[in-house]
């Protein structure tokens, strides 16, 4: 059976595309392009990413998961499990004088990681309305 098809999402374009898929190949590339121009070059946001992609954030960032190769929150758990991300404990856009201290930062997996950030990110929306 074939997969439902739908318009490309992009304004104006009638273009079939499987439901699955957002755009069509004539206009991929450019909300790809809308998208990291937003990221990089944002109000605040821009000033965030060029950090994470410094030296400085990834030769301390790859040190502390060499000497700290576990999830923090699992092994509370009871849970051994492989740490894939360095987090700060304050977050960056609370605390920017502390984003190279290395008492902030703690080794998380992807899940934990996520849901701290997702948590963050809830509360400060709470904190704008």
């Amino acid at each position: 059976m074939a997969k439902p098809m739908k318009q490309c999402n992009h304004a104006g374009c009638r273009q079939l595309v499987p439901y699955d898929v957002r755009y069509c190949d004539k206009h991929k590339h450019k909300s790809n392009a809308e998208t990291y121009h937003k990221r990089m070059y944002g109000e605040h946001e821009g000033r965030y990413q060029q950090f994470y992609k410094s030296s400085q954030w990834r030769k301390l960032s790859r040190r502390f998961l060499e000497n700290n190769p576990i999830c923090v929150k699992c092994y509370q758990d009871g849970v051994i499990r492989k740490a894939d991300v360095v987090d700060h404990v304050i977050e960056l856009r609370d605390d920017w004088s502390r984003r190279l201290d290395e008492s902030n930062l703690r080794s998380l997996c992807y899940r934990h990681h996520n849901q701290k950030t997702r948590l963050a990110r809830e509360q400060r929306e709470q904190q704008t309305k």
